[in-house]
């Protein structure tokens, strides 16, 4: 089985255009989505995919378009912050202003840097600007983790919770979303060790949850540049996600 999802950070934007790729090319595109999720009394840290979802649904389009305004204002914020610190950011910022349409996230902020030669590579960015505690960083606006699980499950799709590795503190975390209707957890995953994969097998196992897996491919500027394709799921594997998502589909009318 050639298969493979589709899961940008906030947005559905582009399932349209890669169902139409792969319907070419005789892939098949798992339209889905990675939303950031988190609590007010902390910093989001939690990553959730949801799989097979109808990048139509209502509920979850109108989470993205609130979260699309809190983007704008916080990437002004950024261009703010990166003005005090005397980074010459005032024609990014005029392009953003006068293109609405546009998304400026702090990948578009870090390539940017870079075209200007304010920093030698994209993960400079992050590490000197952009990233938590750096003096550029602004807060993502959170969603409550309970609430992703709910509007993927409206839209016909399984949720699960992405890269649980890379949460610094797993085991703070895990108590806050153990009770949770979690329908799986990306246990295989690029920058997991043999060990973690182990781990997180065992705890899907443990909860009656679904493995995924994947790559994280942010593009050819973003991480894992060369990975795309690698860390997928076994023939079995895939089948039981399918078969899974085909039995939300048919309970979805209970859920909206």
């Amino acid at each position: 089985m050639r298969a493979l999802a589709l899961t940008d950070h906030d947005t559905l934007n582009g399932i349209p255009e890669a169902l139409t790729a792969g319907a070419q090319s005789g892939l098949q595109i798992i339209p889905g989505i990675e939303l950031s999720c988190g609590w007010a009394d902390r910093e989001p840290s939690l990553h959730m995919l949801g799989l097979f979802i109808d990048h139509r649904a209502t509920g979850l389009n109108e989470l993205l378009d609130q979260q699309r305004r809190g983007r704008k204002t916080r990437a002004l914020q950024i261009l703010d912050k990166l003005e005090g610190l005397g980074v010459p950011v005032q024609p990014l910022r005029e392009s953003f202003l006068r293109e609405q349409a546009q998304a400026l996230g702090r990948p578009h902020i870090a390539r940017y840097l870079v075209d200007i030669k304010a920093i030698q590579d994209f993960q400079e960015g992050f590490r000197r600007y952009l990233g938590r505690g750096c003096p550029a960083y602004v807060p993502k606006p959170h969603v409550l983790p309970e609430d992703g699980i709910r509007l993927v499950h409206q839209a016909g799709g399984i949720a699960c919770i992405a890269h649980p590795g890379l949460v610094p503190d797993w085991d703070a975390i895990w108590p806050r979303i153990a009770g949770l209707p979690w329908d799986g957890i990306e246990a295989v995953y690029a920058e997991h060790t043999p060990s973690q994969v182990e781990r997180f097998t065992a705890l899907a196992r443990s909860q009656n949850w679904l493995i995924t897996g994947g790559s994280d491919y942010h593009g050819e500027a973003g991480k894992h540049v060369a990975r795309l394709g690698e860390q997928g799921l076994t023939d079995e594997q895939f089948q039981q996600l399918a078969e899974a998502a085909r039995q939300r589909l048919s309970r979805r009318g209970e859920l909206t």
